[in-house]
């Protein structure tokens, strides 16, 4: 029987997160090794989410819907999904290092009897099989990982691989069942969205991120600014930003923070710390901007300025503006 790689697709106001996208390229790269992606969507309504993913991406879907699964909830989820997969026997189970993912993997990965690898970065492949590479110890070491059991149960951290759904010319065949199971002994009531916006950061193309090198809150304004001149831009920052309350803490990007990879990263008065560093290093242009020439980002940055922000950032504003 051919071997198949599983991702779990997490929905959030109805539609796919931006991580769902991104293990889908993961399970694609992975599957090069001769494995078939599949997807599984739980739901309450998820036969037109199954029939769009299955037309764009040309994997076969499988919708499970249920009253129980319209909100997210362990035992429901891991039921339900256990359910589909006894008859796969996939040889990786894929998810997004979220919420969700993080908290639905280690229980999966249980009661299959399988590994259970999370927060994976990166593969490589040799002679003796497949690494799973991770950060460990706030990112001051890289792990590589192997399996001992046949199969694994792995979660992707979100960055780590660019959101991409192909367009194919052939459909994936799109299957839905119902589940039904007894009620479990928890019961996911009401959900509410924190009262601020959630952050632009996950989507964003370009990110404009602000350091403690900025040096006073009042210049987050002009970082604003420039990140305002791009169609999908955001405002990003270092935890010692957000520790001094200048930003909130849904703009922090590192380890303990949101993983990105804008097509262009500008890092603003940042020194570098690894720990920053892990949350942003899959961008795919870094230019930093420093007064400091010995400062660690400008070993990871494509272009380098070395230059007080407070007078190159107004100059470059302006030039724009005369561009316009």
């Amino acid at each position: 029987m051919e071997e198949k790689i599983v991702v779990i697709a997490e929905l959030s106001r109805g539609r796919f997160t931006r991580a769902t996208h991104e293990v889908i390229s993961f399970a694609r790269e992975l599957g090069s090794v001769g494995a078939r992606p599949e997807i599984i969507i739980p739901g309450k309504n998820v036969r037109g989410l199954a029939e769009e993913i299955a037309r764009t991406s040309g994997i076969d879907v499988i919708g499970i819907e249920a009253e129980a699964l319209d909100l997210y909830s362990a035992e429901p989820f891991k039921s339900a999904i256990l359910d589909v997969l006894k008859d796969m026997n996939p040889a990786y189970v894929c998810l997004p290092h979220s919420a969700m993912g993080f908290d639905l993997a280690p229980g999966l990965a249980v009661d299959l009897g399988t590994a259970c690898i999370t927060a994976v970065e990166e593969i490589r492949e040799d002679e003796k099989g497949i690494y799973f590479s991770r950060s460990m110890w706030g990112g001051k070491i890289r792990a590589e990982l192997v399996p001992m059991t046949q199969r694994a149960v792995l979660t992707v951290l979100p960055g780590a691989w660019t959101a991409s759904v192909e367009e194919s010319g052939i459909a994936g065949s799109v299957r839905v069942v119902k589940a039904d199971f007894a009620s479990g002994t928890s019961e996911i009531t009401l959900m509410e969205a924190p009262g601020e916006r959630e952050s632009e950061l996950p989507g964003a193309d370009v990110i404009v991120s602000a350091g403690r090198g900025i040096g006073k809150e009042e210049n987050l304004g002009m970082i604003r600014k420039l990140a305002g001149i791009f169609s999908r831009g955001a405002v990003g920052a270092s935890r010692s930003v957000c520790d001094l309350g200048w930003l909130g803490y849904k703009h922090q990007i590192g380890f303990t923070g949101r993983t990105v990879s804008p097509g262009l990263y500008i890092a603003c008065g940042i020194s570098g710390a690894i720990q920053h560093i892990s949350g942003m290093k899959g961008s795919q242009m870094v230019i930093a901007i420093n007064t400091d020439p010995h400062a660690p980002i400008f070993n990871i940055a494509d272009y380098c300025i070395v230059e007080d922000l407070t007078e190159f950032i107004p100059a470059l504003l302006e030039l724009v503006e005369t561009a316009r």
